[in-house]
């Protein structure tokens, strides 16, 4: 064996040199891209409860970790095959990261797939052969590593990551709680009072344990939300502080990190047990072990879960396919918008303390969007992308009563689950003397080519309006309390349930023993994007009122019958005509198992009426009897329906589903 020093340029590279060059393509190529999903609005972290610590473990598993395993691979192959051999493959690693780079941007400019094949791969050679014959890619490559140091430092101060790692206000002291008194909190999302209340002022019986609340609680119809976003309200509602004034794309994140002093930090810290699940927010206590916090992140940010993903990290799905693999040992919280709020209701019910030195809160997305479930629980395909749900509302006025009935239904599931919450807490003996807060962050508005959501001139009397009741501790019967309210006057009241002093910035009132409130306030002041909105609450009651007559002739009838015609329901079709109809999935009607948790209630279909003309109110059979009716719409010069039929009225294995024009109405 030669004893000669070798050549200059063949000399090993050191092990850090090799990760550091290694760290430094695969930040600009994978991890980048990785923060840049991860950092992608005030939720982002909060609705999974990522805090430092869990994001510096983060970091570590997105900048580091990778690098690491392929540099002790090279530091292998150098042991086998020499350091030369390990050049050219380090040449190759990093053109190929490289080449990602221009992969993904070709594919931002939607390039034809054959020069997203060509140009990448021809990178990747080329860097390859550069590195191992040239000391300038050698140099340049070192060079590189820096970028591992910027990409870190670039989503550390990007938001909302900055307000988690640098930005920790101090939190107030907090004496221990002498008194034993279970506090419990629900929190809904979605839940315009106008959808609850009858025209004449009364909760609508079909909603009955809403309107047992308001017959045993004190029940506030004179209640407003703090924001029509959760993100502003949710902060208020538990730290009785005003939301963000300066509202924007980019408000506060809504964790710990800037409202330390939650009512659940202040119960724990008074020797309370907290039991919490927030669906968005990140108030209370962790709800998920670190390995799920991290692969869920992982699985949002390469898009694993979302079929309209599209900024492919590379070629073939393979960064899905990597990052699905690794993840799959870990569990996922419950999904925010689909068939898992049901889990995660029946979740906290199943632990809910029964010790009464405890605080419990519940913010569930119920009856938010998106809408998918039946009275029953089941759950059905609704057909739309999330998107089509979440801000505007439909053209059409049958697309419009479809919703409001899909809404509605869910409304009675929501019912239900709170039904089960109330006998949870009477089967443990915590009921009589507990403080039971019901509420709802902001409304949804249902208005043609209006905003479902945000808040604007004509919805306020949807958005605004919202459920409030309150249950004290031995209350047996309910009052009215007049006068306005609002989420931020539920943390001193709790406060004071607990015997202890609202702290300086909760702004709310203490509700406690008030038969009503003198002050007539004429206007307030909700958070929104765009930041403090006055909203005139005179206005405000008359638009709820429209908005609960609406609602009321729509489905006041039935709930399976937003076409009108209830007569219909439970009557044979004779002597109606038939119109053809195509649902958008006939096999989901061809075995159903009425046993399961999914049973396809909404039927959506196109249909071909007489010459093409508005076909006006239309009846829905199911195995021979009318179930629904519902109103169409015209589509593309189409014409299309969609209304949900009874889950009871489904049997085992195929079902027969007719349309028939049921006579008069108008059909936009």
């Amino acid at each position: 064996m030669s004893t000669e020093p070798e050549a200059e340029h063949l000399k090993p590279h050191s092990w850090f040199r090799i990760w550091a060059e290694l760290a430094g393509a695969w930040a600009i190529s994978l991890a980048y891209p990785i923060y840049v999903h991860v950092a992608s609005g005030p939720e982002a972290l909060t609705s999974l409860g990522i805090r430092r610590l869990d994001l510096l473990v983060l970091i570590a598993v997105v900048s580091l970790l990778g690098p690491l395993i392929i540099s002790l691979a090279e530091i292998t192959i150098r042991m086998v095959f020499g350091e030369p051999f390990r050049r050219i493959v380090h040449g190759l690693v990093l053109g190929s990261l490289l080449a990602l780079v221009l992969w993904q941007w070709l594919l931002g400019q939607e390039s034809p797939e054959l020069l997203r094949s060509l140009l990448p791969l021809a990178l990747a050679l080329l860097f390859a052969w550069s590195y191992v014959r040239t000391e300038l890619v050698r140099n340049f490559a070192l060079m590189l590593s820096f970028a591992t140091v910027v990409v870190i430092s670039s989503f550390s101060l990007d938001y909302p990551i900055k307000s988690e790692f640098w930005g920790h206000q101090a939190k107030a002291s907090t004496p221990k709680i002498e008194k034993d008194v279970p506090v419990v909190m629900v929190v809904f999302d979605e839940l315009p009072l106008a959808s609850l209340e009858l025209p004449d002022g009364k909760i609508n019986p079909a909603f009955p344990n809403f309107a047992m609340l308001s017959r045993r609680a004190d029940w506030y119809p004179g209640a407003v939300a703090v924001a029509d976003q959760t993100n502003f309200a949710l902060p208020s509602i538990l730290t009785g502080e005003d939301p963000d004034p300066e509202g924007g794309n980019r408000p506060t994140p809504a964790g710990l990190a800037d409202y330390p002093n939650s009512l659940c930090r202040i119960a724990a810290d008074g020797g309370y047990e907290v039991h919490s699940y927030e669906t968005i927010t990140d108030l209370c206590r962790p709800r998920w072990n670190l390995g799920t916090q991290i692969s869920a992140t992982l699985r949002r940010a390469t898009g694993v879960d979302d079929p309209y993903f599209t900024d492919e990290l590379a070629p073939g799905g393979i960064a899905r396919k990597v990052t699905k693999l690794l993840t799959s040992p870990f569990a996922m919280p419950w999904g925010q918008f689909d068939s898992d709020r049901s889990k995660a209701f029946d979740d906290f019910i199943s632990g809910l303390p029964s010790d009464p030195r405890s605080f419990s809160l519940l913010h569930i997305t119920l009856p938010h969007v998106e809408w998918i479930y039946s009275p029953d629980g089941t759950t059905y395909d609704n057909y739309k992308t999330p998107g089509d749900d979440m801000l505007v509302n439909p053209e059409s006025a049958g697309e419009l009563n479809r919703n409001a009935q899909m809404m509605m239904l869910q409304l009675k599931f929501t019912d239900h689950e709170l039904g089960r919450l109330i006998r949870k807490m009477k089967a443990d003996g915590t009921w009589d003397e507990s403080l039971f807060v019901v509420t709802a962050d902001h409304g949804t508005a249902f208005q043609r080519s209006g905003s479902r959501r945000i808040l604007g001139s004509g919805n306020e009397g949807w958005i605004v309006p919202v459920p409030f009741f309150i249950k004290y501790p031995g209350q047996q019967s309910g009052r009215v309390v007049r006068g306005t309210v609002n989420g931020r006057d539920i943390a001193p009241t709790v406060m004071s349930t607990l015997g202890l002093e609202p702290l300086p910035d909760m702004h709310g009132r203490d509700l406690t023993g008030r038969d009503g409130l003198l002050e007539r306030r004429q206007a307030a002041v909700v958070g929104t994007i765009g930041g403090g909105t006055e909203v005139d609450l005179k206005a405000v009651r008359s638009e709820r009122r429209a908005a609960s007559q609406y609602m009321q002739r729509l489905l006041g009838k039935s709930f399976f019958a937003p076409g009108g015609h209830s007569r219909l329901l439970g009557q044979k079709p004779a002597g109606l005509t038939e119109i053809p109809s195509e649902p958008v999935d006939p096999a989901a009607f061809e075995d159903v198992d009425t046993s399961s948790e999914q049973i396809q209630a909404l039927y959506q279909a196109s249909i071909q009426p007489p010459g093409g003309r508005d076909p006006g109110a239309l009846a829905v059979a199911l195995n021979g009897r009318i179930v629904a009716t519902a109103t169409p719409w015209e589509e593309a010069g189409t014409w299309h329906l969609g209304v949900v039929l009874p889950t009871a009225a489904f049997r085992d294995g195929a079902n027969d589903i007719r349309v028939y024009a049921a006579g008069g109405g108008a059909g936009r």
